[in-house]
């Protein structure tokens, strides 16, 4: 895959690149690096105490993030391996920093059905934040034009996956053990 050992070394410097997931481009950075994640809320100029999506490649790296009910475990095989949905869960948070989670006790996960991605986060070998590329109250970002217009050559790399056709994720939450849309 063109760009995905460059993408691994920059993830891993502590830099935020623009890569299109499965649902929108979006600002990439380990989950793992605060100063990084610190990055992309400067890049995006959002507020710190809103957390980011951040993606995972398994259920067992899920795990390791968030807290899980038999329902939300179950739920999440369900969208995420059999329907392979662009669904994000709440949950409570575990092992991950609250730079991450905009000093809040949840973390909001998701499984990206996009080959890229995967292999990015599996290479890493840690969860990566991914909100979409584009600063905060901008369009969303669905081409890596839109990305530049936004970030001009404030990135090292943007990769250029195309025009996207989805829409953002749904978001569930799982915090009251039932799930509650909070984005459809």
């Amino acid at each position: 895959m063109k760009y995905l050992g460059k993408s691994v070394t920059l993830l891993k410097r502590g830099e935020v690149i623009a890569v299109r997931t499965d649902t929108v481009y979006g600002l990439l950075a380990d989950a793992t690096i605060d100063h990084a994640v610190q990055k992309v809320y400067e890049l995006k100029k959002r507020p710190k105490d809103k957390a980011l999506i951040v993606l995972i490649n398994s259920l067992e790296m899920a795990k390791n993030v968030a807290n899980f009910t038999d329902e939300s475990m179950q739920y999440a095989h369900r969208v995420w391996t059999e329907e392979q949905k662009p669904v994000t869960l709440v949950l409570m948070a575990k092992n991950i920093s609250r730079v991450v989670t905009g000093g809040g006790d949840t973390v909001a996960l998701r499984l990206p059905h996009n080959t890229f991605c995967l292999e990015l986060i599996r290479q890493l070998d840690h969860p990566i934040v991914a909100p979409s590329a584009n600063i905060s109250g901008h369009p969303t970002a669905i081409s890596a034009d839109m990305v530049k217009a936004d970030f001009g050559n404030n990135l090292p790399l943007i990769i250029d996956g195309g025009l996207c056709t989805n829409s953002p994720s749904t978001i569930i939450s799982f915090l009251d053990n039932k799930p509650i849309i909070l984005r459809k």
